[in-house]
């Protein structure tokens, strides 16, 4: 009967079976390792052979460095092959730096050491106890602060992004102060206004013994443009750097702020 007829398959075209999939072991670790090795060295400045920073393209050739290594050739031309560098053609290559960003977030996932969750998994073939092998310090403090349902790290807190960034884009700022519960300011705070300094928030990830408790609205600034605003520390409005935001979210802790 027709049912019953077994399919025919033309000659050469005969399905064959999926190969069985090795378990990543050994080989595939320093596989991975080999790759990550090569796509770093693709990421290194022309000029200072370090890892880029701020990558940089001259528009006239392909060239790519640190912004910082080429600030004397804008204008002139480029270091490595002369090719005329004018100004309006250098641009920061946003989607370079988010590559470089994430190789070395792999290479420290990857990085050849007993405190590896992945290397013991590849290893044992096996998922690991994820809690054996986190990152201490921040992101331990992180996750316990949510297995505890307590607030988020900027619970309370007002941000206000003054001037302009670079080293630290404003967008991802501004993700950064959603995700820790705190809340973007369009305008910026004025210390002596008593509707600011009568707002009756507490900062709950403050040292409690600190007057930093008492203060729920910040002015951030990048630290490291040449631009230096006026310095504000009054009641309730403080103002504090970029970096000293970024190294709270790598800490969860609102550090303390200098004088």
């Amino acid at each position: 009967m027709q049912g019953n007829r077994q399919p025919r398959v033309r000659s050469g075209n005969q399905p064959h079976p999926a190969p069985a999939m090795k378990p990543a072991g050994r080989g595939a670790w320093a596989h991975s390792r080999a790759a990550l090795d090569r796509l770093e060295k693709l990421l290194r400045c022309s000029r200072c052979t370090n890892i880029l920073r701020e990558p940089v393209c001259l528009g006239g050739c392909e060239h790519i460095f640190c912004s910082n290594c080429v600030s004397d050739c804008i204008g002139s031309e480029c270091p490595v092959c002369y090719t005329p560098a004018w100004i309006q053609d250098v641009k920061i290559n946003r989607q370079l730096d988010s590559m470089i960003q994430l190789c070395s977030k792999l290479q420290n996932l990857l990085h050849d050491t007993d405190l590896s969750g992945v290397k013991a998994c590849l290893q044992s073939k096996e998922c690991e106890q994820e809690e054996k092998y986190e990152i201490p310090e921040g992101p331990q403090k992180s996750r316990l602060n949510r297995e505890q349902l307590l607030p988020k790290l900027f619970d309370g807190c007002y941000f206000y992004l003054g001037g302009t960034f670079k080293h630290h884009p404003k967008d991802n700022l501004i993700k950064l102060v959603a995700a820790g519960g705190g809340q973007i300011l369009i305008r910026k705070p004025k210390p002596d206004s008593d509707v600011t300094q009568t707002i009756n928030t507490v900062a709950y990830h403050a040292k409690p013994d600190s007057d930093q408790r008492f203060c729920t609205q910040y002015i951030i600034y990048e630290d490291l443009s040449n631009h230096r605003p006026e310095r504000v520390r009054q009641g309730k409005v403080w103002m504090a750097p970029s970096s000293w935001f970024i190294d709270c979210v790598m800490s969860f802790e609102l550090l303390p702020l200098d004088n």
